[in-house]
């Protein structure tokens, strides 16, 4: 459990509801420095996401000639792997709901490790096909789980927790920092090219086995599925522990779709939930969220996942410029930018903050077509540019939305059906981008920017921003329709 310090130690709270419990955390959720290795924590299944898709776009060519295939036939084994994270996100809801916050972490992640480790001896197309489905189901159900316990953990009510949620996009770009600085190491020390993704993925499934260590035992159970379970005694836990706070359960104590039973949840339609995200009043901000998760995840995987492959025609085959000038560039574009943007979220909102990075993208495709390879450092400043204007603007916006737009009733189910909605994307750019880039060349930036144009009119046309909207109060009226 995380045992927080709170401003107003050792209250006595009665509680009556969920939304009674809703209520507590958002008005005590801690907002100290040292709280941020928690929410760090939660999202540790961002760094394995990351992780993997970095990975695969570097062996995508090694998997063609080492299992003898094409290398759209290898993109389309990669593409599993969104395809299980399109599968997790649907059923993350479920997921939590049935066995808790603890435990789908262990499940999400218990997953992924058994992938990575049987990756290093895998020697049939087939087998990695299916291993790449697993691993991307289980990262597909921790997604969702990971941002909602960051919800949780820090609050919604204030502006601040915009900024805390997109800490997922930090989250990313140390990763890719990271990853091809890992590649660039290992190349050094010798390892065989073609055996390099096989290494990094043996090496991420030990990072994977300490992430699961942690969490199971620093960030605990979630206050929300304890009550909405009427798991009285664990909830009255959870509360004193996490905000200092002693509750009092009332004989009324009422929770919409559940039971009498005190341990299992009323079990609520899947196909309910998602009714709901698509509802007159919900059908706006689903927009929103779907169209800019999308759209960035189309330009993301289509350039910053292959940055290695561009930049490798730039260094004209040289593998070392090319692994480490792809670090450089996510260090000084991605991450600055990542942090930039979790800095602004507050003072532009969600909404105008996802507008301007799509307009800033567009203006770097286009500049990026023109220029083709007449100047190579005009070339590195204008990828950057685009990395940095994706990372501040609408890379983690189109989750941080989902998150913040919906009660924590169908918060998970929301940013499940917008993540599976970004993986489509993923598809689109991990599929799509390599055959359009070896036909075109940089003219293929002319072709991409018309993924941030339509990206920017959606923002443009849609005007929600949670940020100014207090959602978790519309939790009781969410319960109540999933239980009718």
């Amino acid at each position: 459990m995380v045992s927080n310090q709170t401003t107003k130690p050792n209250k006595l709270l009665a509680v009556n509801s969920t939304q009674d419990v809703i209520d507590i955390i958002n008005e005590y959720a801690p907002k100290t420095k040292r709280h941020f290795f928690i929410y760090f924590l939660a999202l540790s299944g961002v760094f394995l996401d990351a992780y993997q898709v970095v990975i695969m776009a570097f062996a995508n060519k090694y998997i063609a000639q080492e299992f003898v295939v094409s290398p759209t036939f290898s993109a389309s084994v990669n593409s599993i792997f969104f395809v299980g994270l399109m599968i997790g996100g649907l059923i993350a809801q479920s997921t939590v709901d049935k066995i808790g916050q603890r435990r789908a972490f262990l499940l999400s992640i218990g997953l992924w490790i058994m992938g990575a480790l049987m990756l290093p001896i895998v020697t049939n197309i087939w087998v990695l096909l299916f291993i790449f489905l697993l691993m991307g189901t289980g990262l597909g159900i921790d997604f969702p789980l990971s941002t909602s316990a960051v919800a949780e953990l820090a609050g919604t009510k204030s502006k601040k927790s915009g900024g805390s949620v997109n800490l997922w996009q930090v989250v990313w770009f140390l990763t890719t920092t990271f990853v091809y600085l890992l590649l660039f190491i290992l190349y050094k020390f010798d390892i065989n090219e073609m055996k390099l993704w096989r290494v990094a993925f043996f090496i991420g499934a030990l990072f994977a086995v300490i992430i699961i260590i942690l969490r199971y035992r620093l960030i605990g159970e979630s206050a929300i599925w304890a009550a909405r379970v009427k798991r009285v005694a664990q909830l009255t836990e959870i509360i004193k522990k996490r905000y200092q706070i002693t509750i009092e359960i009332t004989s009324n104590f009422s929770i919409s779709a559940t039971t009498t039973d005190k341990s299992k949840p009323e079990k609520t339609s899947k196909i309910s939930q998602y009714k709901i995200l698509f509802s007159k009043k919900y059908l706006k901000r689903t927009i929103l969220s779907c169209v800019i998760a999308n759209m960035q995840s189309w330009q993301y995987n289509a350039v910053g996942a292959y940055l290695p492959v561009i930049l490798i025609s730039m260094f004209a085959g040289d593998l070392s410029a090319s692994l480490l000038g792809t670090a450089s560039v996510n260090m000084l574009a991605g991450l600055t930018g990542a942090i930039t943007g979790s800095l602004l979220i507050a003072k532009l909102g969600t909404r105008k903050q996802s507008l301007i990075g799509f307009i800033l993208v567009m203006l770097s495709l286009l500049a990026l077509g023109f220029i083709g390879q007449s100047n190579i450092i005009l070339t590195l400043l204008f990828l950057m540019t685009l990395i940095f204007s994706h990372a501040a603007g609408p890379a983690g916006l189109g989750i941080t939305i989902a998150t913040l737009s919906y009660p924590p009733s169908i918060r998970a189910a929301g940013i499940g059906f917008t993540n599976a909605v970004l993986r489509i994307g993923g598809i689109a750019g991990v599929i799509f981008w390599p055959l359009i880039w070896y036909k075109f060349g940089i003219t293929s930036f002319y072709l991409l920017a018309l993924v941030p144009l339509i990206g920017s009119l959606t923002c443009y046309l849609i005007k929600w921003e949670p940020l100014n909207n207090e959602v978790d109060k519309e939790d009781e009226e969410v319960m109540l329709l999933l239980k009718n």
